[in-house]
């Protein structure tokens, strides 16, 4: 059942007040006029009086009238108007949306957007329904973002942050740390595996070390893929001795990532470098990539 606009509503009250003035003016004019005639004919009040006493009953009748129509002028506008428009205005101020999503702050879950009870009809309901909708496709939007951003910063393989991750930390996060170890990793004979077994042995072989990784990040540990066998492990706020400490025994626990009857030796190979104080977040970067290189080259003629 479709509900009368606030314009029609608007119409139909001031045609109600308008009848209803009108109704009790000619009842009040008869009903008084009439006295007053009957009180100048029995009394012998002059025109005069009778007049000015019908003129005084008349507007104070008019005016009790009027009163009492503003009154419930006044309720209506406060029920059908300034209380939706009053809860909803409330409603949308306490809805906030950060990385997590949409948050509503509102202590009483009856106040949220979602749970008003508005059916004054018109265009105020029509205003609550556009409300609601903006909301659900605000929030559907942000998840929609917040899955691209996610797939543009992560690998889909690993689920490990990526190299744009990373670009976007070196440069809005990392350059605030107090220290910073950055350290690559290699997986040496990896290329063996594809080769000997299959390119399926090779992905089982990545992707338990990034389970590994996965593990071992956590917030001032963040892991990387950032190739198809080089990862990369960035540590804040920690010593320089606690950093390689750390990431010894995690390689350490990693050990070998094929089976022991292979003919053939496949592991973790690392490179890092320290920063502290004032340091450039590129230059500790290239430090631990050098490292990692020579390391990666003395690996695999010890291997081979």
């Amino acid at each position: 059942m479709k509900t009368r606009s606030l314009k029609g509503r608007t119409v139909a009250v001031v045609s109600a007040a308008l009848a209803v003035l009108v109704f009790f003016s000619t009842l009040i004019s008869y009903l008084f006029y009439s006295n007053a005639l009957d009180s100048y004919l029995r009394d012998g009040s002059s025109i005069e009086e009778s007049r000015k006493q019908f003129f005084i009953i008349f507007t104070c009748a008019m005016i009790l009238i009027a009163i009492i129509l503003i009154l419930i002028a006044g309720m209506l506008i406060e029920i059908y108007i300034v209380k939706p428009v009053t809860d909803m205005t409330k409603a949308i101020a306490s809805i906030s949306y950060d990385s997590e999503g949409m948050r509503e702050d509102n202590e009483d879950p009856k106040r949220a957007l979602k749970n008003l009870n508005i059916t004054s009809g018109g265009e105020i309901e029509e205003l609550y329904h556009a409300l609601q909708k903006f909301q659900m496709d605000t929030s559907d939007y942000l998840i929609n973002m917040r899955e691209a951003s996610w797939e543009t910063e992560h690998d889909s393989m690993t689920m490990l942050a990526n190299k744009v991750k990373f670009d976007k930390r070196k440069k809005e996060v990392y350059p605030f740390a107090d220290t910073i170890y950055i350290a690559g990793l290699n997986v040496i004979n990896l290329h063996v595996a594809n080769e000997k077994i299959s390119s399926d042995a090779g992905d089982g072989i990545i992707s338990k070390v990034a389970r590994e990784l996965r593990r071992l990040s956590s917030d001032s540990i963040h892991t990387y893929r950032l190739e198809d066998d080089h990862f990369l492990i960035v540590i804040c706020g920690y010593l320089e001795e606690e950093s390689v400490s750390i990431i010894t025994k995690w390689v350490d626990r990693v050990g070998r990532l094929n089976r022991n009857s292979d003919e053939f030796v496949i592991r973790l190979v690392w490179g890092g470098a320290f920063g502290e104080g004032t340091f450039d977040v590129d230059d500790v970067y290239k430090h631990a990539d050098a490292e990692l290189y020579c390391n990666t080259a003395v690996a695999k003629k010890n291997i081979n």
